[in-house]
């Protein structure tokens, strides 16, 4: 896999995709692109430089607090003063019959509040110093009176109002709430005359309004009754209405009876043979009219005739079934149908006769007591008009009347309720003795409080957000997928700007010697496929992250286990191993690859058992191309060849293209990052450099860990690291 392009991975947070990288258990695999720091990462990152940068809390923390202080001295000084006011109900009118006129509690408590509060209050309160108790007023810069504040708040569960005073004055604030409360019940007292006033003139008017539109109400009922006997008029409309009905029941009586004529007459049905005995049984329209009228039903002749010329016919048809037509008895009883049959007709068109003029009889008196009933409706309407008339005028005088009594009730009730003091308010306390103001030192210091802990925390977050430097080891797992070989724990003189020593045998810095001892043993055991790295590079991406105190440490580590170490200073330009060591530098690695010859002439040996030094040599100007050189490959063959591991020592990535040109040529390279110092861009970049070179990063060295932070948990347990003599 080719490296990326390193022109367009600086600047993107994520970084590239590294070539190869070793895994431990998988040895050199595809790294996948940089990941972005998760957000509980980020707030542990920002906890870890709260803990480093907790002075720029305090710092504005104490910068609030002073601010605050100076606000609380300089402030001009304030005087509050307290009063107390009772509300024994509420305000309102007494009615007549139990009724009452009054406003709601919360209601009359807001508008209590408001009017003690309000503009005009202060105006006359003002006045009322001013022109009657003639106390001098306080003013301000410009000349103007200083204002004093009212506030009205009211008790809980209860109708006590209590009203604060705040002024640039104690007399003058103390006054001033007086001279408040006086003006809020004079003010009321005279809103409640002039309202009981204006209730009295306009309860007047109203009732000689009144008054007048009864007069007028009863003058037109009087003219009324005088016109119209209302007595009368009842009775005959009773009389018209019960004759009416009668006229409107005949009248139904002989529109049945037409109906049933004109039914007669259309159908015929007594005139056929075949239905006498249906009209025998239909009813006689007599019985609903003059018993004097014609019948309506065939008369008995008619019957009797058509009942002998149904019998002869029954006669002959049974004689037929014997005799001949031209039988004599055959022969007589057809004459004697003849004679029926002609009687029945004679009998009929009588009959029809005596219908058609029974009809015209009934529809002459239906017309006629049709016009009787138009004339006694009109009569009735007219009577009840004149009645529903004398009822609307009666109930207008009762209602007038009804109004006019309420509102005489209504006027003496206002003269009563406008002589009496109806006072709801009453004076519990006075305002009482001021004293100076500090209700807003306790806002101010939270004020300042919180603004100094935002503010200190914000700019805290604001550092952490364009800080890229790795804090922590979790801070380095998570920004970068390379595999983290050991951490080195911050000691002691460390912090105070100092070289550590170097690692001995029996250190008494176990957190310090075990870190070292665990980046040994995870060399040795790495799960790498190729054979067991023997030349390993130590470098880092800038100068100052402790990479030649790393390597001296690391050698020493490894050579106390009894492996043939070789510490190498490829720091030809400003290599210090040398002094760590207090050997010589000349000759050294420069004098070995410029000469040539063997490297024993060149290498030193150290106080440490199986460790040997190669010095960096004689200060040269052109290293790197020394390392480019075939004279560097015979060098490195050699170590290869005499000990069982060699670790250089190499300038910084960013210094020179010294480490860039070795770094191929060996068998890993370790980067060492110190915490809190070099960015996570300039690292990936770094790494990224050496990948184009197509060196094998063998994983980061976490230089200089807080071994007190909560991710540091390894090797804290130093009883166990000296109880060699202890029986446990």
């Amino acid at each position: 896999m080719q490296p990326p392009n390193s022109d367009n991975s600086v600047s993107d947070v994520q970084g590239a995709l590294p070539a190869r990288a070793l895994v431990p258990g998988n040895g050199y695999v595809d790294v996948p692109a940089y990941p972005v720091s998760p957000p509980a990462l980020r707030f542990r990152r920002y906890l870890i430089l709260l803990r480093k940068k907790w002075w720029i809390v305090l710092l504005s923390l104490s910068l609030c607090s002073v601010l605050a202080a100076a606000y609380i001295l300089w402030w001009p000084e304030t005087y509050v003063s307290y009063a107390h006011l009772w509300s024994m109900g509420r305000t309102g009118l007494r009615l007549p019959e139990g009724g009452t006129y009054e406003e709601d509690a919360q209601t009359s408590g807001g508008t209590q509040v408001e009017l003690l509060q309000s503009g005009r209050m202060n105006e006359r309160a003002f006045n009322r110093i001013v022109s009657t108790l003639h106390l001098p007023v306080p003013t301000n810069s410009e000349g103007l009176p200083e204002p004093v504040k009212i506030r009205v708040s009211q008790l809980p569960k209860s109708a006590v109002f209590e009203i604060k005073a705040t002024g640039p004055n104690d007399s003058y604030t103390r006054a001033f709430l007086d001279a408040t409360i006086d003006e809020f019940l004079a003010f009321k007292r005279e809103i409640r005359a002039t309202s009981a006033g204006d209730t009295y003139t306009s309860v007047s008017e109203q009732i000689t309004k009144q008054e007048t539109d009864l007069k007028s109400g009863h003058d037109t009922l009087t003219a009324y009754m005088r016109d119209n006997n209302v007595a009368v008029l009842e009775e005959q409309a009773k009389a018209a209405s019960a004759y009416l009905t009668q006229l409107l029941a005949e009248f139904s009586q002989l529109k049945l009876e037409h109906q049933l004529l004109e039914a007669t007459s259309t159908e015929g049905l007594w005139a056929l043979a075949g239905l006498t005995n249906a009209l025998a049984g239909a009813p006689d329209p007599r019985r609903l009219a003059d018993p004097a009228m014609p019948s309506a039903s065939p008369p008995p002749e008619f019957l009797g005739a058509q009942q002998e010329l149904e019998k002869l016919r029954i006669m002959r048809t049974r004689l037929s079934k014997h005799l001949r037509p031209e039988h004599p008895k055959i022969v007589k009883l057809d004459e004697e149908i003849s004679r029926g049959e002609k009687l029945v007709e004679f009998l009929s068109k009588q009959s029809r006769d005596q219908l058609a003029n029974a009809r015209q009889t009934v529809k002459l008196k239906l017309d006629r007591i049709q016009e009787t009933i138009k004339e006694w409706e009109a009569k009735v309407n007219s009577a009840s008009e004149r009645i529903a008339q004398y009822q609307r005028l009666k109930l207008n005088v009762d209602r007038l009347q009804g109004l006019h009594e309420r509102l005489l009730g209504l006027l003496q009730t206002v003269d009563v309720t406008r002589n009496l003091d109806q006072e709801n308010i009453t004076i519990l306390d006075r305002a009482s003795a001021p004293r100076r103001d500090k209700s807003s030192v306790p806002f101010v210091l939270a004020l300042a409080i919180f603004l100094g802990l935002g503010g200190g925390l914000g700019l805290v977050f604001l550092v952490e957000v364009l800080n890229d430097r790795v804090m922590s080891l979790e801070d380095l797992n998570g920004r970068f997928n390379e595999w983290v070989v050991g951490q080195v724990p911050e000691v002691g003189n460390a912090k105070k700007k100092k070289r550590p020593a170097l690692l001995d045998a029996d250190d008494r810095r176990h957190i310090f010697a075990e870190s070292y001892r665990n980046m040994r043993s995870a060399l040795f055991y790495a799960a790498v496929p190729e054979e067991k790295p023997k030349a390993l590079l130590i470098t880092s991406a800038i100068p100052r992250e402790g990479k030649s105190t790393v390597a001296a440490n690391l050698a020493r580590a490894i050579a106390f286990a009894g492996s043939r170490v070789l510490l190498v200073d490829g720091d030809l330009r400003r290599g210090l191993l040398h002094e760590l060591f207090e050997l010589p530098q000349e000759p050294g690695f420069a004098d070995l690859l410029t000469q040539g010859g063997d490297l024993a002439r060149f290498v030193v040996p150290t106080s440490v058992p199986n460790l040997s030094l190669l010095p960096r040599g004689k200060p040269v100007g052109n290293s790197g191309e020394l390392f480019l050189g075939a004279g560097c490959d015979r060098v490195l063959a050699q170590i290869r060849e005499q000990y069982d591991c060699a670790i250089i020592d190499s300038i910084p990535v960013f210094a020179a293209d010294d480490t860039t040109s070795l770094a191929p040529k060996v068998d890993g390279v370790l980067l060492v990052v110190r915490g809190s110092y070099a960015g996570s861009r300039t690292i990936r970049r770094a790494m990224e450099l050496l990948y184009e070179r197509q060196a094998k990063i063998m994983g980061l060295v976490f230089n200089r860990a807080n071994s007190a932070s909560r991710s540091y948990e390894y090797y804290k347990y130093a009883d166990y690291y000296h109880s060699a003599g202890k029986d446990h």
